[in-house]
């Protein structure tokens, strides 16, 4: 189920085109609601909606692994159907028989951990990597912020989102909201046009009106905004179709790129909480990255205030931090870890003190570099 808020001149008939499609009947609405009288809606009134259930083409498919650290294997679909045993989403595939369980069960559709880790990418996919031009740098910070991430292959369809992929579970977005997922999938139409078409393209899936950072899906030409629309991508199906992908190593590489560029949005740019600096200007070390892309991926928005405060606990002004010793970046880092425990209260970022530790173990397996200006980006390669 999921609720809708009455607004004015809504009627049960549109709310149920609306989110269960033409055919959408709003009897079913009202019997959830308890409503005897359609035309007793209330602005600001609560109402359950049931979700849609697509049909799924008979005999439907999916296209196999292309791209693996292994070698390059022709392209290759394959039909499936599906069955689901307890919590267990099983797919079948139809020329061999074969049974794979890919998913469980959850809420309105289901979820994959995934077993494709960013870790196992970076050490075996490093040539992948300087390819698409990360810098030592770039890799070391994302192989930290992946370990309180997602999978390469990880799948979500059960919560608002309607669908969630990947290590940093880019989201398809909320009804009648843009997401992160499309913007993904433009930089792999970019980078590898045709593997996007292998993947997505070649079964009507395609990105439109994107900023760089959101944007909307459509299918067979049709863009995905509504509840009903968006509710298409919970299909086992799609899941799969994306969970496929995510084993692709030229998908995977995209990924990554993908996650660090997310530093462009708030590390590179300058911003009057801190004074017209730039928080590249304030915190320069690997250390400090891993710490702020963590909490950005969390709570991205408690990110430069949490750090101007921590800059003003430690008596500093930004600009005295920008051109001051490296001393005074540890003292910054030393508050900020502190602040960001309770910053924003209820919604403080999850489990931060657990995840600092481990960029902390990383600095001990050398892994991370705590130095000021230790951290080198490759941004200005990858925009040429």
């Amino acid at each position: 189920m999921q609720e809708y808020i009455v607004k004015a001149g809504d009627t049960l008939s549109a709310i149920a085109r609306r989110f269960l499609g033409a055919n959408g009947d709003w009897r079913e609405i009202a019997r959830i609601n308890n409503i005897t009288n359609p035309a007793s809606l209330r602005i600001g009134q609560k109402l359950l909606i049931p979700v849609a259930t697509p049909p799924i083409a008979q005999n439907p498919e999916v296209a196999m692994v292309r791209n693996t650290l292994q070698g390059v294997y022709p392209p290759n679909k394959i039909a499936i159907s599906f069955t689901t045993v307890g919590s267990d989403v099983i797919a079948k595939l139809l020329n061999t028989g074969q049974q794979e369980p890919f998913a469980k069960t959850r809420d309105l559709g289901l979820y994959r951990l995934g077993i494709f880790k960013l870790r196992d990418f970076i050490a075996y996919g490093s040539g992948l990597l300087q390819q698409v031009q990360m810098s030592p740098s770039e890799i070391k910070v994302m192989l930290v912020t992946s370990a309180n991430e997602g999978s390469l292959d990880a799948i979500n369809t059960w919560d608002s989102q309607y669908l969630s992929f990947g290590i940093f579970q880019w989201t398809l977005g909320s009804a009648e909201q843009q997401g992160e997922l499309p913007a993904l999938l433009n930089n792999l139409k970019r980078r590898y046009p045709t593997e996007f078409q292998y993947y997505f393209g070649q079964f009507g899936l395609d990105v439109t009106s994107l900023d760089g950072i959101t944007g909307w899906m459509s299918l067979n030409g049709n863009r995905l905004v509504s509840a009903a629309d968006k509710n298409l991508m919970r299909q086992p199906l799609w899941a799969l179709r994306f969970a496929i992908a995510g084993m692709d190593a030229l998908v995977q590489s995209v990924q990554v790129v993908h996650a660090i560029s997310r530093l462009d949005r708030f590390y590179f740019t300058p911003t009057q909480r801190l004074q017209g600096f730039t928080l590249s200007q304030i915190l320069s070390s690997e250390f400090a990255v891993a710490l702020l892309l963590d909490h950005h991926v969390n709570r991205p928005s408690h990110v430069i205030p949490c750090v101007a405060d921590a800059i003003a606990r430690s008596g500093l002004t930004a600009a005295q931090v920008a051109q001051g010793s490296r001393d005074n970046e540890a003292l910054i880092i030393q508050n900020y870890l502190t602040l960001r425990e309770t910053f924003g209260g209820t919604s403080a970022m999850t489990k931060s003190r657990e995840r600092a530790e481990l960029a902390r173990q990383a600095i001990a397996t050398g892994n991370l570099a705590p130095q000021r200006f230790s951290f080198r980006s490759n941004r200005q390669s990858r925009s040429t």
